[in-house]
């Protein structure tokens, strides 16, 4: 069950971009980077998307999250999140 939702994509995009530095132990994560490009990985996908599903209650696309920038894929988390269709 979701905790709570951001209001804006900022929020969202400030936080997973936060635990994904975490997670590859980078402070300098930007949502333009890409996950595998900072050494992101399968294992580490999956612990992030059970943090995600646990705060918000919703999955990340692991196909964005590996294809494209980190704030690609949090736009399409949002857009899901707030009722929108994915892209």
């Amino acid at each position: 069950m979701p905790v709570s939702i951001p209001e804006g994509v900022h929020e969202l995009q400030k936080l997973l971009v936060d635990w994904v530095g975490e997670a590859v132990e980078n402070p300098d994560v930007s949502p333009e980077d890409n996950f595998l490009d900072l050494g992101g990985h399968s294992l580490i996908a999956m612990n992030l998307n059970t943090l995600v599903q646990q705060r918000f209650g919703h999955e990340l696309d692991m196909k964005v999250l590996f294809e494209e920038s980190l704030g690609s894929a949090i736009a399409e988390l949002h857009g899901r999140m707030a009722g929108q269709p994915a892209r």
